[in-house]
């Protein structure tokens, strides 16, 4: 019992160290300091069945104060109110461009081809690849570019504000952030470490050049999270990728209900990862999460007991920390263990659909993938 009490709070203490390291390196956009020329930036957005979100992500897209800006929309061959959406605004605005979309050819996966397609069509110096759900502020654009040019990177990954409702919701979704912050985000900003790096669907600005020279969605034809790989693919070119933080400006609700979550996770989690990783990872999470309750609820001994009740508490500063500054919940981090749980049981449904089923299921489409 005290050697898993230690190792839990082991694990905790570490991860209040990653923490203040990911705290200095993860900063918010900041407002662009002088006069400056602006180049152009392609908005490009897959779309397929998202009737639900589109229109208030175009209206927020329209709002945009960005000097120089086309928005693409691209009707990944959708069943609803898409495309319709899609050409109103594009008849009302002519920064916006609706085009109708390809089934993907064989070898490629819906996402990546819909991305490619609207790259293809774009004019833009700056291309910023954001999901049909994620809404805009009027300035974020204007800050993106600043920060990026200023920095030198080929891409910036924007992370959004996750809007949460209900309580399933606001347990499993700030996971996505306790991962980032409490574990070794740190390396995706660094550039030797080609293996990590940090993209997001939220909004990946990526230079134009860059984008092409390094192969372009062409080369992630079948890649199941294309944003990440992305960024890793620029990073394998030698480019230097960056993310900052867009909680005042990028706001999205990736998914409504612990159905949706479960079944939207579930088509990529575990290729995230070797196949190896992505089974052992999420189990030994769990262990580490569950470790101090299991001691407290067993005849442990007083030094076991005060190792649990210390990784229990910094596991809940540190969540506390990342949900303040991510603006999430506060309260979801009373519930770590569940939490951790749903993951587990995402992951594990995610790797039974890559190793045995050999596919990725979404909207409607069923997509045969290599182990």
């Amino acid at each position: 019992m005290t050697a898993l009490a230690a190792v839990a709070a082991g694990a905790a203490a570490l991860s209040l160290v990653l923490l203040a390291f990911n705290l200095a390196v993860f900063r918010p956009l900041a407002p662009p300091g002088g006069s400056r020329s602006w180049p152009r930036v392609s908005v490009v957005i897959p779309a397929r069945d998202e009737g639900r979100e589109l229109e208030a992500t175009l209206r927020a897209h329209r709002a945009c104060d960005y000097p120089d800006l086309e928005v693409i929309v691209v009707n990944d061959r959708s069943s609803d109110r898409t495309g319709e959406i899609a050409r109103g605004f594009a008849a009302l605005d002519p920064r916006f461009r609706a085009i109708e979309g390809s089934e993907p050819p064989a070898g490629w996966l819906g996402k990546p081809h819909a991305l490619w397609q609207g790259a293809r069509e774009a004019s833009g110096a700056w291309l910023l690849f954001a999901d049909a759900d994620v809404a805009y502020g009027p300035d974020v654009l204007r800050r993106a570019v600043a920060r990026a040019e200023d920095a030198g990177v080929a891409l910036l990954c924007l992370f959004p504000r996750f809007v949460t409702r209900g309580f399933w919701e606001g347990v499993a979704i700030p996971n996505l952030y306790a991962t980032l912050y409490l574990g070794p985000g740190v390396l995706t900003q660094v550039d030797a470490f080609a293996a990590f790096a940090a993209g997001s669907g939220s909004g990946n600005l990526v230079e134009r050049g860059s984008y092409e020279e390094s192969g372009g969605h062409a080369a992630l034809r079948a890649a199941v999270i294309d944003d990440i790989g992305l960024a890793a693919q620029l990073k394998r070119a030698g480019y230097r990728t960056r993310a900052a933080t867009a909680y005042d400006g990028v706001n999205v609700r990736i998914y409504r209900g612990l159905a949706e979550i479960v079944e939207g996770f579930s088509k990529n989690v575990a290729f995230i990862a070797s196949p190896l990783l992505a089974l052992i990872l999420p189990l030994a999470f769990f262990v580490l999460a569950w470790a101090p309750y299991v001691v407290l609820a067993g005849a442990a001994p007083p030094a076991a007991t005060r190792l649990a009740w210390a990784s229990i508490a910094a596991t809940l500063l540190g969540r506390t920390i990342v949900s303040r500054v991510t603006r999430a919940p506060l309260w979801s981090g009373v519930f770590h263990p569940l939490m951790v749980t749903v993951w587990t049981w995402i992951a594990m449904r995610s790797w039974h659909r890559r190793m045995f089923l050999r596919e990725v299921r979404w909207r409607g489409r069923v997509s045969g993938t290599p182990r």
